[in-house]
């Protein structure tokens, strides 16, 4: 592993409970913001609601992969001290 090298690896299992808790934070979102859509149509409601809720779930996802990331780097420093002492 180079010096460059974070530790954190891609794989398509993590990209996949990655997309999974997205989504359910992309539900909750959705559900949250319902009140607050001026409508009384449940086809309307739903919709902007989700609409909505799309940049706040994409800030989770960012946010999600920042934190994996940093994690890793932790690891990987921890790692690195230990095998120093």
């Amino acid at each position: 592993m180079s010096k460059l090298d974070s530790g954190y690896k891609v794989t398509a299992q993590s990209t996949i409970i990655d997309a999974g808790l997205t989504f359910i934070a992309w539900f909750l979102f959705t559900i949250w913001f319902r009140p607050h859509v001026m409508s009384y149509e449940p086809g309307t409601v739903f919709f902007w609601a989700g609409f909505t809720a799309l940049p706040a779930a994409a800030t989770f996802w960012l946010c999600l992969q920042m934190f994996k990331v940093t994690l890793a780097h932790q690891k990987k420093l921890k790692q690195e001290k230990e095998e120093n002492s």
